[in-house]
């Protein structure tokens, strides 16, 4: 099966593990389409932003609050992957943002043809101007949120629907996975070949081979 590797950030990861963020924003998407399967990566960040607690003299931290408090200087959820998801569906969105009071709204794009057959786009309103919306509840992003992470002007963003979600016992290094280059030979299915091992997260995603069982 065609798979990527995604960096999320810990607060995002959270929110993925408790189901309440059901849809990752990205300003991409792979080439090929869904269905494919999607590595959490947990990305590292200050331990001041993880919950702290002092239990019987011994500092533990919640690393994301997932389901092992483990002794500084211990190995944490932070830095590894952390799960898997299916993306079943990517769904293609117009943002408009601003800084002044010009007029924002988001659309998502919807690919159609004409009567003769050409590839033509539609658009189907979301909301404007900060409007409660399903986009910003499905992903657990604010208005500004968005605006910060797209950019201002007219921009295409895609929303990475999240289904069979699965939070490993134990979180898997990056060792464990190989990377696939674009730019390197295609195979026969249009995906990229495999060509080296994973040594550092990537700066959004990138694809990568799918890794044999799971948990």
């Amino acid at each position: 099966m065609k798979a990527v590797l995604i960096s999320i950030q810990p607060k995002w990861c959270e929110l993925i593990a408790s189901g309440k963020k059901t849809v990752e924003v990205r300003k991409t998407k792979p080439k090929f389409e869904a269905t494919f399967k999607c590595y959490i990566y947990c990305t590292s960040s200050n331990v001041h932003e993880c919950l702290m607690q002092n239990e019987g003299g011994v500092t533990l931290i919640y690393a994301c609050n997932y389901k092992t408090a483990i002794p500084i200087g211990g190995n944490i959820s932070n830095g590894k992957v952390i799960g898997e998801f299916m993306c079943r569906d990517i769904t293609e969105y117009e943002g408009e943002f601003w800084d002044d009071e010009t007029q924002e709204t988001i659309k998502k794009v919807i690919h159609t043809t004409d009567s003769d057959g050409y590839p033509e786009l539609d658009y189907s309103f979301i909301a404007e101007n900060g409007k409660e919306n399903s986009l910003c509840k499905s992903s657990c992003l604010t208005w500004e949120e968005l605006r910060n992470y797209i950019g201002q002007g007219i921009n295409t963003f895609y929303g990475w629907h999240i289904s069979d979600l699965v939070i490993y016992d134990k979180p898997k290094e990056l060792s464990e996975f190989r990377s696939y280059n674009v730019k390197a030979s295609i195979d026969e299915s249009g995906y990229p070949m495999p060509t080296h091992e994973i040594t550092r997260p990537p700066q959004s995603w990138c694809y990568v081979e799918e890794l044999e069982g799971k948990g």
